[in-house]
């Protein structure tokens, strides 16, 4: 049974590689990352982003992004860049619906996450 779990692992492995969201997030992260300055302020605002994302302080979240925008203002002008953020974005919640449908669909009890 592990090994009908293993594959079918595979086949959506395969199905997300195919999708058109993982091939844009890819061709532009190859484009963006050749240039290796560019790839090095891009992953600092990544981080940044998500930093203030995992660790909400609000209300100086806002405060904080609107500092980002500011200081990364040259690299999100590019219009790569912006369309690599919005299709990594993309990526990253189709990965959570995912995630959500597999544990929503199965009695596992992770209520103990709530207290």
């Amino acid at each position: 049974r592990m090994k009908s779990v293993e594959y079918q692992t595979r086949q959506l492995i395969r199905a997300i590689k195919h999708s058109n969201v993982y091939n844009q997030y890819r061709r532009l992260q190859i484009k963006i990352f050749r240039d290796e300055a560019l790839g090095k302020r891009v992953n600092a605002l990544r981080k940044a982003y998500f930093t203030i994302q995992n660790k909400p302080e609000a209300p100086d979240d806002m405060n904080r992004l609107e500092t980002l925008d500011d200081e990364y203002r040259d690299i999100l002008q590019n219009s790569d860049v912006r369309e690599f953020l919005t299709a990594e974005q993309g990526l990253a919640f189709m990965m959570s619906q995912m995630t959500e449908r597999i544990y929503d669909s199965l009695d596992m009890d992770v209520s103990f996450l709530d207290d």
